[in-house]
């Protein structure tokens, strides 16, 4: 399987990789994936290996692919799932010689694939991405193999630890109430306003009794810096401080996940936690929701969303009225909501 995208991408890869483990019980798999989401994929259950296509680093540009899609052919693959509608993912197994190349009509290369097939957009990620399963086992239910899979994220006892020790150095306990704040996300068009974010941290810990904790990575510093900056009660920050399953291991540790639409939310989900998911230009639609039941997407129904697949540096429209007329007090609804009933 090759999903060489983002790490939410990835995670909503992880029922197909339990579904080829279930058709294929005795082969050899394999995953393909980028360096900064290899983390994500060690020790997964389903599988012998992850693989990495280090597609901005060694492995850039056409001696990169080269050299990626000779490795590749070195391992001697039957046959390959490929979600990811990259021209380059569709020209890297081609090159590899694989046999069986199995990915989606709409990918940009689906003319290097030997199988094809039609991506249902009403559908769902995860059930779009089991659909490649079809010319392996034709007949059975897409539906049915999304409601056995789970979304799973690698963290063990290990991670746990440094979480436990990490959140104990700032004075949290095993029995506080602890909740996740993940505000980050590679399009600026998919955060949340910083001073919702400082209005929600500081209300959960004055009123609600909470614990707060801020989640992202090292891209996510200046969002995170201010929304610490603009609250009156301070939050721990653990931005860019935490691998990504040690991140998961923080995530265990909290009773509830606010966060953008972003790839937090899928680790979330794979904790399975709570989720209050603020969408921005973004929609549901899109196929990219938390894939849980316990779930509250809090919104804007306006004309101009979703204005994009993924988002833009700015509001094309120069309003920004689906982030901007959200209120503080919609999200902590949903946070009462949800902990009342989980």
């Amino acid at each position: 399987m090759i999903q060489t995208a983002f790490l939410g991408d990835v995670v909503l890869t992880t029922p197909l990789l339990q579904a080829l483990r279930d058709r294929f019980p005795k082969a050899y798999l394999a995953a393909l994936v980028i360096p900064g989401t290899r983390e994500i994929l060690a020790g997964h259950p389903s599988l012998d290996d992850v693989l990495v296509y280090d597609k901005k680093g060694r492995d850039r540009g056409w001696r990169g692919l080269v050299s990626a899609a000779r490795r590749l052919r070195e391992k001697r693959f039957d046959r390959c799932l490929i979600p990811h509608r990259s021209f380059r993912s569709a020209l890297l197994v081609f090159m590899a010689g694989i046999p069986v190349r199995i990915g989606f009509v709409q990918s940009l290369g689906s003319f290097l694939y030997t199988q094809r097939v039609r991506r249902d957009s009403s559908r769902h990620e995860v059930r779009r991405n089991l659909q490649l399963m079809g010319p392996l086992s034709p007949g059975d239910s897409v539906d049915s193999a999304a409601a056995a899979g789970k979304l799973w994220v690698s963290s063990d006892q290990e991670d746990r630890d440094w979480a436990n020790r990490r959140l104990a150095e700032f004075g949290i306990q095993e029995n506080d109430r602890l909740i996740a704040i993940a505000p980050g996300s590679v399009w600026a068009t998919k955060r949340w306003i910083p001073e919702g974010f400082a209005a929600v941290v500081d209300d959960l810990i004055a009123n609600q009794k909470r614990k707060v904790v801020l989640l992202g990575s090292r891209d996510d510093l200046p969002v995170v810096d201010e929304i610490v900056a603009r609250c009156r009660e301070k939050p721990l920050n653990l931005a860019g401080k935490t691998s990504l399953r040690q991140l998961a291991g923080v995530l265990k540790r909290c009773e509830l996940l606010i966060t953008n639409d972003n790839g937090a939310m899928h680790v979330g989900v794979a904790q399975d936690l709570p989720i209050v998911a603020v969408f921005g230009s973004t929609t549901l639609g899109l196929g990219y929701g938390p894939f849980t039941s316990k779930a509250a997407v809090v919104e804007r129904p306006l004309d101009c969303r979703p204005c994009g697949k993924h988002g833009y540096p700015e509001c094309p429209l120069g309003h920004f009225n689906c982030m901007k007329q959200i209120a503080p007090s919609e999200v902590l609804a949903a946070v009462k909501r949800l902990c009342s009933e989980y």
